[in-house]
C-alpha cells in the first residue's frame, strides 16, 4: 500500500512492527526482507516517486572544511535513493578490511567478513549478477595476470544491468505488492523520541511538505536515512538529550570519511593498445567485470599503506553509440525521461558501427574492448583516516520544514596522499612489466607532500558518523546496528563505517541489511 503524508490529516498517528526512516538501498532491502518474514512495516520516504526540486533542496548544507561534492551532488530524495543514479559496482570488502590495523590507528570492525558473507549470494540475486567469486577467476583456464605478487592483487567488480541498479523499480515494487508493507511519500522525519527512561524510541515525528505532523509508533525502529542525513537526524532530535539522540558520548557526527580518488596517469596510444589487452572489461555470464589491482595485505603492513587501488577508466566520447545509448539508459534508471537529442544524420552510421562492434565484443568475444576515440585514464583511490574532527554538525539556519541544517567538515590527512604515491610506483613497475613504456603520471603524486590535494576528489562515498564499535564512550551502534542504550533503535547506513577498504560501500551496506533483517525477524519468532 502506498500513502502520500500530504493527504493526511495533521495528528494522524500509525503504527507497525517495524518503522524504517529512508527508502533508499538499506531500507529497501529491509523491508523486503522484513515483509517475506511476516512483520508489518511501515517504510517512510521523504521525496515522492520520482526526483522533485522542493525534496532535494532539503539537502542544502554548509561546507566548513575541504568541499565535499558528493554532499550535494551525490545524495538523492526519492524512492530508491542512490541507486536511481549509481553505477551498480559491487565488490566486497577483503578479510583484513574488517581487523584493527595500525595503518588506521587501530581501527577495527566489531564483526568479520564471515559474518556477512552468506549474503553475498543473495545480493548477486537481487542485482541481476553472476555467482562467479570476485577474486581473479581469471586465472582459472583464462589469460594469467603476471602483475598480481606479494604487493598487488587483482579482483573484478561486478556491474549490475541497468534495469537491476535502481531498487525502487525492482523492490520497490515488490514491497508495494504486500499487504504488509505501507510506502509514505513525503514522510520527512524531523525527529526521533525517546520514552521517559530514555532507553526506547517511543516514536518517529514526520512532517509534509504542507507542514503538517504525523506521529510513527512501531515495536523497532530502523534509520536508514544515509550518512549525512542519519547523523543529522540523532543531532537534531534532541528532546530528551541535549545532544542529541545515541549521543551521550559526543560520537554523533564523528569520523565522517569518503574515499579519496585521483585521475593518476594518462596512457600513450601504444600503452593503451597493450593495456586494454589485459584490462577490457570481461563479459562472463552476463555479468560485466572490471579489474581492480588493489595493495595486498601484506604490503599495506610493510609500507604503512591504506587501502588503496588502481584502474582503468574508461569514457567513450560524447557524440558515439554507447554513450548515447548509456545517457538513454542512465535517464530510465531515474525515473525520468532523457533530455531530447539532437540526431545528425552524418553521424548515424558511426553511432550505429559502435553499437555493433560492442554487441560482437561482448557477445563473440566476451569483452568491452574501448573505442579509439574513447578516453582512457589510470585512477586510484584510497580510505581514509578515521578522524575525529572530520564531522558533521548542525547549523541554526534551519530548512523549510524547520529542521536545522546540516554542517560538514571534512577533512583529509597527509597519510592519504602518501599511500597514492607510494602505492604509484608499485603499479608502475606492474604495468611496466606488461609491456607499457610507462605511463605519463600526474606530477602531484611526486611533488610537495600537499601537492596531491589540488588534484584529489571524494567519491561520493560518504561513510561514518555513527560507526559501529563494542564500547559506547568511542561508537554509536554495536556490532547488531543496535545505537548502544536504546534497545529499539537500529541504524542501517554507511553512516555505521569505522573503515572505508578499498571498494564501494553499496555491496558491504546490502550484506549489514540482509543481517540487520534476518535478527530482527528471528528476534519476533
Amino acid at each position: 500500500m502506498q500513502i502520500d503524508l500530504e493527504t493526511v490529516a495533521s495528528g494522524t498517528s500509525f503504527r507497525s512492527d517495524v518503522c524504517i526512516v529512508g527508502g533508499g538501498v538499506a531500507g529497501l532491502i529491509l523491508a523486503s526482507r522484513l515483509t517475506e518474514a511476516g512483520l508489518e512495516v511501515h517504510l517512510l520516504e521523504a521525496g515522492g516517486l520520482t526526483n522533485e526540486e522542493r525534496s532535494q533542496s532539503l539537502y542544502d548544507a554548509r561546507m566548513v572544511g575541504n568541499y565535499h561534492h558528493g554532499t550535494r551532488s551525490g545524495r538523492h530524495r526519492f524512492l530508491g535513493g542512490s541507486s536511481t543514479h549509481w553505477a551498480g559496482q559491487l565488490l566486497s570488502y577483503t578479510d583484513e578490511i574488517f581487523l584493527p590495523r595500525p595503518e588506521v590507528a587501530h581501527v577495527g570492525w566489531p564483526i568479520s567478513g564471515a559474518d556477512i558473507a552468506s549474503y553475498y549470494p543473495e545480493i548477486f540475486r537481487i542485482m541481476g549478477v553472476n555467482a562467479l567469486p570476485f577474486e581473479n577467476f581469471l586465472l582459472d583456464g583464462g589469460p594469467t595476470f603476471p602483475v598480481e605478487s606479494d604487493d598487488m592483487r587483482i579482483r573484478f567488480s561486478k556491474w549490475a544491468p541497468f534495469q537491476f541498479r535502481n531498487l525502487g523499480k525492482t523492490l520497490g515494487k515488490k514491497c508495494l505488492q504486500s499487504e504488509r508493507m505501507t510506502l509514505f511519500l513525503h514522510a520527512n522525519a524531523l525527529s526521533i523520541e525517546l520514552g521517559r527512561e530514555g532507553g526506547r524510541v517511543e516514536k518517529v515525528i514526520a512532517k509534509n511538505y504542507q507542514g503538517g505532523t504525523t506521529d510513527f509508533t512501531a515495536r523497532q525502529f530502523i534509520i536508514c536515512a544515509g550518512t549525512i542525513e542519519t547523523s543529522r537526524l540523532l543531532l537534531a532530535s534532541n528532546s530528551f538529550h541535549p545532544a542529541g539522540v545515541g549521543n551521550r558520548h559526543d560520537q554523533v557526527g564523528r569520523y565522517f570519511h569518503d574515499h579519496v580518488g585521483i585521475v593518476a596517469a594518462g596512457l600513450s596510444l601504444p600503452d593503451r593498445s597493450r593495456l586494454m589487452k589485459w584490462f577490457s572489461p570481461y563479459f562472463i555470464q552476463n555479468t560485466l567485470h572490471t579489474a581492480k589491482l588493489e595493495a595486498t595485505a601484506r604490503l599495506k603492513k610493510e609500507k604503512n599503506l591504506l587501502a588503496v587501488s588502481a584502474y582503468f577508466s574508461i569514457e567513450e566520447s560524447s557524440e558515439s553509440g554507447i554513450a548515447m545509448v548509456r545517457h538513454l539508459m542512465r535517464a530510465l534508471q531515474g525515473g525520468r525521461l532523457p533530455a531530447e537529442a539532437k540526431l545528425d544524420p552524418k553521424k548515424i552510421p558511426r553511432q550505429f558501427y559502435d553499437l555493433v562492434r560492442t554487441w560482437v565484443d561482448l557477445k563473440v568475444r566476451g569483452r568491452r574492448y574501448p573505442s579509439r576515440d574513447a578516453s582512457i585514464t589510470l585512477r586510484m583511490e584510497v580510505e581514509q583516516v578515521p578522524r575525529a574532527d572530520s564531522r558533521i554538525g548542525l547549523i541554526e539556519k534551519t530548512d523549510a520544514l524547520g529542521m536545522r541544517i546540516a554542517s560538514v567538515d571534512w577533512k583529509q590527512s597527509a597519510e592519504e596522499g602518501k599511500s597514492l604515491r607510494d602505492y604509484s610506483s608499485v603499479v608502475d613497475a606492474a604495468l611496466k612489466s606488461l609491456g607499457a613504456e610507462g605511463p605519463q603520471w600526474n606530477r602531484s603524486l611526486s611533488s610537495e607532500p600537499e601537492e596531491w590535494l589540488k588534484g584529489s576528489f571524494d567519491m561520493f562515498h560518504p561513510m561514518g558518523g555513527a560507526r559501529m564499535g563494542t564500547d559506547p564512550a568511542t561508537s554509536v551502534v554495536d556490532r547488531d546496528l543496535r545505537v548502544h542504550g536504546i534497545g529499539n533503535l537500529y541504524i542501517a547506513s554507511c553512516a555505521v563505517f569505522p573503515t572505508g577498504g578499498s571498494s564501494n560501500s553499496t555491496f558491504t551496506l546490502m550484506a549489514l541489511a540482509l543481517r540487520l533483517a534476518d535478527r530482527l525477524a528471528l528476534s519476533r519468532s
